[in-house]
């Protein structure tokens, strides 16, 4: 018999990979381009709002008087008091204003630097004059000298962190341009955000492109390729290389072609399926390296998604649910709070009460979290997890306040488990409160908070969890 492997099918299944890597390639780049975009636009409206929300309160008449007096007064005493509240309150690194000397641009006077209470600069007193000479900055303070432009800089990964800086013109009464204001905010987050995201995204379109070509390689060579001699050669080389033997088609006790395709096809459905087992492993240390990196950002919450998403699964599992279904529920929950990659890490590690500006900056994380997951095709109830976690039974959670049944079934569970793991770990203003708290507020959430069936489960579990076993671990 003739083993060679056809010529053909080499060129086909090449073919097929090059297809796959160009497909799998492009999805990488629109996904992480959108991603960046995204977050870019988010960025850059939102530190350009708070520069001329800052240049609204200045006194540009007054700045000559400042620079040649060095003198405060009342006015420029309440002026950089509201100042230094945007530059903490938005937690950006820093607002100057200045003049910049043409035409080098290079020579600057401060009139106001405000920098934030938390961070590692110094302000400049009024008046502090200094020559700063980089190529960016001077060219964007020109233009904005010369043209009145409103300029916007990404730096990333310098020695000073990644970050974003927005300038814009500062005009007097008489419409000159006196000075140059400027508002500095840290991005380091999105960095490692958008380096997170890539790493899914490289390993989803990686996963999906190997299932492709394993299954289009069955279907290819079981009806293009002929004789049926040249399939089992080819199925049998396969098998022999990458798997061992099983018994299904084993059974198949035919003395010709069709014995031995059927032992062939066997083998390598046996090689495809532990590497589908291994791909989808894979996918699940990806999504744990994704909520451990969310949990870290948030001082008080380590290992939080990972028992979130263990205690949805055990509802699920105890609801009937099938194991695909426990699955994405799982999955879903390990990443429900990914949206918290968009909330400043000074609210989120916030000790006290939130003001009610900062609860909704907290409140967007579940959008946040629906438009990083929602483009997952090959899982797309993932992101209901992240969105609707937060919505209550009895219609008086966010971000939509959906009530009872219109709730989707995945939302309705973490719910449950998210609340349990919140009362079960310690946070900075308490510890872990006793079991009987626990369940009494799970009991007394049931039919208002939680969805009854799901709030009930929970309820038998903790009932069988005698030696309080369900709780944050110490380390």
């Amino acid at each position: 018999m003739d083993k060679k492997f056809p010529a053909i099918t080499k060129k086909i299944i090449l073919c097929i990979i090059l297809a796959e890597i160009v497909l799998s390639s492009l999805l990488i780049s629109v996904s992480y381009f959108a991603f960046n975009r995204q977050f870019r636009e988010q960025y850059d409206s939102s530190v350009l709002e708070v520069c001329a929300s800052a240049r609204d309160f200045l006194n540009p008449d007054d700045f000559a008087k400042y620079l040649s007096t060095r003198e405060r007064d009342a006015r420029y005493n309440e002026v950089e008091s509201i100042l230094q509240r945007l530059v903490d309150n938005c937690n950006l690194n820093m607002i100057y204003v200045s003049y910049v000397e043409a035409p080098g641009y290079t020579h600057i006077t401060y009139v106001y630097d405000p920098v934030n209470s938390k961070g590692r600069y110094s302000p400049y007193p009024l008046g502090y004059e200094e020559d700063y000479y980089e190529p960016n900055y001077n060219a964007s303070t020109k233009r904005v000298f010369e043209e009145g432009a409103t300029i916007v800089r990404h730096t990333i990964k310098t020695r000073s962190g990644s970050h974003i800086t927005a300038q814009l013109p500062v005009y007097d009464s008489n419409g000159k341009i006196v000075a140059v204001i400027g508002a500095q905010q840290n991005i380091q987050d999105f960095v490692n955000a958008r380096r997170s995201f890539f790493q899914f995204v490289l390993i989803t379109a990686l996963i999906i492109a190997a299932i492709f070509i394993l299954v289009f390689t069955i279907y290819f060579n079981y009806r293009f390729i002929k004789p049926i001699l040249l399939i089992t050669n080819e199925t049998e080389r396969f098998a022999i290389i990458n798997g061992t033997p099983s018994e299904n088609l084993l059974a198949v006790k035919n003395q010709d072609e069709i014995g031995e395709l059927a032992n062939s096809v066997y083998k390598m459905e046996e090689f495809i399926s532990s590497n589908i087992k291994a791909l989808t492993q894979m996918t699940a240390e990806t999504a744990q390296a994704l909520a451990s990196a969310i949990d870290a950002k948030d001082a008080y919450t380590h290992g939080h998604s990972t028992r979130v998403a263990e205690y949805s699964r055990a509802i699920a599992q105890r609801a009937g649910k099938s194991e695909e279904e426990c699955r994405d529920i799982f999955l879903a929950a390990l990443m429900h709070d990914v949206g918290k990659i968009g909330v400043p890490g000074k609210i989120i590690n916030k000790v006290g009460a939130l003001t009610e500006e900062e609860f909704n900056v907290i409140k967007m994380h579940p959008v946040i979290g629906k438009h990083i997951l929602e483009n997952i095709s090959q899982a797309p109830h993932i992101s209901d997890g992240a969105f609707f976690h937060h919505e209550r039974y009895d219609g008086n959670g966010y971000p939509k306040g959906l009530e009872s049944t219109n709730i989707p079934d995945i939302g309705r569970i973490i719910a449950v488990a998210d609340a349990y793991d919140a009362m079960t770990s310690k946070r900075s203003y308490r510890g872990i409160l006793p079991q009987e708290k626990v369940r009494s507020e799970i009991e007394n959430g049931i039919g208002t908070q939680f969805d009854p069936a799901y709030a009930k489960i929970m309820l038998q579990m903790i009932d069988e969890d005698k030696d309080y076993n369900m709780k944050e671990q110490k380390e």
